[in-house]
């Protein structure tokens, strides 16, 4: 019987390790994995369009009619690690229904007309929790598997990422909003 334990022990550390060896892996290449699951167009019936670039996102969604009208249109940068998703807003237009119109940008080219690429500190990324420093916002992921890739984002909100296409925003308060890729970019994750 001590042998058989013993026995029994090793497979269930090596059964462990297996395991740790696994997960570590998805996490190391979970930023890579979320760039290029990302990286396309993607449309939501209620009239949201956004793209996804290595590099980038924008986004315009455009509700309502001329008397209420939903508008928001943006722009950011994006950074990706084995963390999660680092963004930084570099233009934002926003009309919501019966309210003021708001409208800002930041100017984020050199006078030779490159990009200047902000940076990201890899320890600001907070399980479970979005963390916003100095004006860029840590999307932390907080699981992954080979279909999604779960963030947690802003507002105790989340998202999810599937790798067949389909991008779920979960409100805390409740519900879910689909987007879906209708067109798979591939630029490359830098």
């Amino acid at each position: 019987m001590r042998m058989r334990i013993g026995f029994l022990q090793a497979l269930l550390l090596a059964l462990t390790m297996l395991i740790t060896s696994a997960q570590s892996a998805i996490a190391e290449n979970a930023g890579e994995k979320l760039a290029d699951w990302l990286q396309g167009v993607w449309i939501t019936g209620s009239g949201t369009f956004t793209v996804y670039t290595a590099d980038h996102y924008f986004v315009i969604s455009v509700e309502g009619d001329s008397a209420s009208p939903n508008i928001y249109c943006g722009a950011s940068q994006l950074k990706f690690c084995s963390k999660g998703m680092a963004r930084k807003q570099t233009l934002r237009l926003r009309q919501v229904p019966s309210g003021e119109q708001t409208a800002w940008h930041e100017d984020i080219f050199t006078s030779e007309g490159s990009e200047v690429e902000f940076k990201i500190d890899t320890t600001l990324f907070q399980p479970g929790i979005c963390n916003t420093v100095e004006g860029v916002i840590y999307d932390s992921i907080t699981e992954t598997t080979d279909e999604y890739i779960l963030l947690a984002t802003c507002n105790g909100d989340q998202i999810k990422v599937f790798a067949s296409g389909v991008y779920v925003y979960l409100p805390k308060g409740g519900g879910e909003y689909k987007s879906y890729r209708v067109e798979k970019l591939s630029f490359g994750a830098k």
